[in-house]
């Protein structure tokens, strides 16, 4: 297993008890799915290594799980893998509609608008916030972020690993000023106000 078929799921925070059990945090919107999960795979010194799941129980919130690993008898070696990001299998995701992606996937896809296709930029990564994720752009100048609310309409395009967004009305203007509105006009703003009043 390579980490580019892989996903994180999650992470091992810390021991739970003297005998090697682990409390296992997985970051998904719906934890409970993956309770008969077999195996996963903690990255360890740069190299993915398989831990097979021998029970997995709910913690005290939602995504937090008490996980007995084979081969993790004692708490000294549920303290060794203590802090250790947890992957899996991108086999193991659903795929998704045209409206929906994975964070981990759209990394490095361009990003045009949804209304005439024109190019924003490219995406730099996910910054996943508990509201909503957050889009880093790079564009032709400077880097923008997008926020994604579920209010957002977007349209996702695997094949040309596209997605088109239909951005908050304002919202580049913000980071490019004139230059945005300069380039949609075919022109480079000369750095003179223009006079409002001119006929």
């Amino acid at each position: 297993m390579i980490e580019s078929d892989c996903y994180v799921l999650g992470q091992i925070t810390k021991p739970h008890g003297y005998n090697g059990e682990v409390i296992f945090f997985i970051d998904a919107d719906d934890p409970s799915a993956y309770q008969s999960l077999d195996a996963i795979w903690l990255k360890i010194d740069d190299r993915l290594i398989p831990h097979f799941i021998d029970s997995i129980k709910p913690h005290n919130t939602a995504q937090k799980f008490i996980v007995s690993l084979d081969g993790i008898d004692s708490e000294a070696k549920a303290k060794a893998i203590s802090g250790c990001i947890a992957l899996a299998p991108l086999t193991l995701l659903p795929e998704l509609g045209d409206s929906e992606f994975y964070l981990h996937e759209i990394s490095g896809w361009e990003v045009r608008h949804l209304g005439d296709h024109a190019l924003i930029g490219s995406v730099q990564k996910v910054l996943d916030y508990a509201i909503y994720p957050i889009l880093e752009v790079q564009t032709s100048t400077k880097e923008v972020l997008i926020p994604l609310p579920q209010d957002v309409e977007i349209k996702v395009d695997r094949n040309n690993q596209c997605l088109f967004v239909e951005l908050p009305e304002g919202l580049l203007e913000v980071y490019l000023g004139n230059e945005n509105s300069s380039h949609e006009n075919g022109s480079e703003w000369d750095g003179e106000e223009e006079n409002e009043d001119a006929i």
